[in-house]
């Protein structure tokens, strides 16, 4: 049986930061799914079969047609099994209208009704599309940094920092203007998008932030921690055993991680209840622990990886 694993999860930038999504590619077929992370404050989902909004929780699946919307304060990340990352910001609702998939070309379309909400798009194959849907607007994009922010009158902006984007107008979505990074456009109802202008230096710094390098990396990994025998009694041992994912996917390489265990319990190696262990090259590790007393077993982790610029 597997003991409840609290996990904290650090991740240590070193030398800056420069994200290196991998894809997760499964089979022709398979149904696509997304995850929800990062989750600050009041999210809620909805599935299109329900009338009811549920609170969200975190590595919460969602999938295509459930609807995220926030309150005040609040955001979460949605991790696309692709690699790609969507952050909503507070007040805000969308939509996952599509994640379909054929061979290894995937289609997502993500609507955004209202607020504010950024686009980390992993670099696409051919075949592939990426598209934010707004009441005014529409954009496409291979593999590019942007945010979209829709007002209460509609009016949306839309704001690249990296690669490039296609905006066109929701009644004419082929007539479009293209971004480059630090440029943005709006569309107004019924109108084309605007001619691309210059993103204040402020405004640039601030919409960058609103998703910044340290959170996406931090969150594309993920640690997973059981302990068995769920209570461990004196004298006896119980295994922890960890596994840390990129993207979904067991990381390819050694990860340094330490080890906090809850009240009396310790490591049968050293007799502390605190150890730093690095995992082997496919991110696994397992190790014994033992208690002075009955004890339901809980662990803390924080996980250090060096991303390199």
């Amino acid at each position: 049986m597997k003991a409840k694993a609290i996990v904290a999860v650090m991740v240590m930038m070193v030398l800056g930061i420069g994200l290196t999504l991998v894809y997760n590619i499964t089979d022709a077929g398979a149904k696509r799914m997304a995850t929800l992370t990062h989750i600050k404050g009041t999210v809620k989902v909805k599935a299109p079969d329900s009338a009811e909004w549920a609170a969200a929780t975190d590595r919460m699946v969602v999938n295509e047609g459930d609807e995220i919307k926030t309150s005040a304060g609040s955001s979460a990340i949605i991790k696309m099994d692709d690699g790609s990352m969507v952050k909503i910001g507070p007040l805000a609702k969308m939509k996952i209208e599509a994640l379909g998939k054929s061979g290894r070309n995937n289609k997502t379309d993500i609507g955004v009704s209202i607020g504010k909400s950024w686009q980390r798009v992993n670099k696409l194959s051919s075949d592939s599309s990426f598209n934010v849907k707004t009441p005014t607007a529409v954009a496409g994009v291979r593999g590019t940094f942007f945010s979209s922010e829709v007002e209460q009158s509609s009016d949306s902006t839309f704001d690249c920092f990296d690669g490039a984007v296609d905006v066109g107008s929701i009644n004419d979505p082929s007539n479009t203007v293209p971004l480059t990074a630090g440029y943005r456009t709006q569309v107004a109802p019924g109108s084309n998008p605007s001619q691309p202008s210059a993103i204040p230096q402020d405004e640039l710094q601030n919409g960058q932030e609103g998703f910044s390098n340290s959170e996406a990396a931090m969150a594309t990994y993920d640690l997973q921690i059981s302990v068995s025998p769920q209570v461990v009694k004196p004298g006896e041992n119980a295994t922890v055993s960890l596994q840390v994912f990129k993207d979904g996917q067991p990381m390819r390489q050694e990860v340094a991680v330490k080890l906090t265990l809850s009240g009396g319990a310790t490591f049968t190696d050293t007799g502390e209840n605190t150890k730093e262990v690095n995992t082997d090259d496919q991110g696994a590790a397992t190790l014994e622990v033992t208690s002075s007393s009955n004890e339901t077993v809980t662990v803390s982790a924080e996980l250090r990886i060096k991303v390199q610029q």
